[in-house]
């Protein structure tokens, strides 16, 4: 995330819009935490769907669809993540990627956490 805050540190709000297509606007550190947010839910979804696949309660193709789509759509998020992690930061262009990848991967995740079974789902925070 402090990757992040460097790439928008010029920026002193970012104009983006929510998982339900609705424009927001949100200062630097707003952003950073509305990031840090999406990130830990699609974490928990991601291993909510870890849980059914291994239990093999997982519904057919229209979850693996799901999962496809939100594994395209939080790729650029992961990604800025990763690097941070492991020191690096990403270029950019890859960060600036998040001020849509971030509302598009939260809208994905909840399509999926939707999807799954419901003994494997997590509440949304």
């Amino acid at each position: 995330m402090v990757a992040l805050a460097a790439a928008l540190g010029g920026c002193a709000t970012v104009a983006t819009h929510g998982a339900n297509g609705k424009p927001m606007t949100l200062s630097q550190e707003e952003f950073a935490r509305y990031v840090e947010r999406v990130f830990r839910h699609h974490n928990q979804v991601m291993n909510a769907l870890i849980e059914a696949e291994d239990a093999e309660d997982a519904e057919d193709g229209a979850l693996a669809a799901a999962e496809a789509r939100m594994t395209e759509a939080c790729d650029p998020l992961n990604e800025v993540v990763s690097e941070s992690l492991s020191g690096a930061s990403a270029d950019l262009q890859t960060q600036m990627a998040l001020i849509d990848a971030v509302p598009a991967c939260e809208a994905a995740t909840r399509i999926v956490e939707g999807l799954l079974p419901r003994a494997a789902r997590h509440t949304s925070p």
